[in-house]
């Protein structure tokens, strides 16, 4: 058979598979870029909803650990003052009654 009568055929099935190459790539390639170029501006809106979240969530705790150190600090403060005169009445006994 000869090389020119399917050289025709040669081409186009080239040509046919690179549209189909170019096609397979192109598609998903747009894709990602409208995915990308949305997700950034799903982002850019997200972040302020997101850093108002995070700053009451700073208050809340803020508060809640203010207010655990004050209901804390009475026990805390009772204990060692207890301690405190525990030691030095012990220190005061032990003066006195053993020389």
């Amino acid at each position: 058979m000869d090389d020119s009568v399917l050289a025709p055929w040669r081409d186009l099935s080239i040509v046919w598979f690179s549209l189909w190459t170019m096609l397979c790539f192109a598609v998903p390639g747009v894709a990602f870029f409208f995915a990308l170029k949305y997700l950034r501006r799903f982002v850019r809106w997200l972040k302020m909803p997101l850093m108002t979240a995070q700053v009451w969530a700073l208050r809340i705790q803020y508060g809640t650990q203010r207010t655990s150190e004050r209901v804390a600090g009475v026990a805390i403060a009772a204990h060692s003052t207890s301690a405190r005169v525990r030691t030095t009445v012990r220190g005061i006994i032990d003066f006195l009654f053993n020389p």
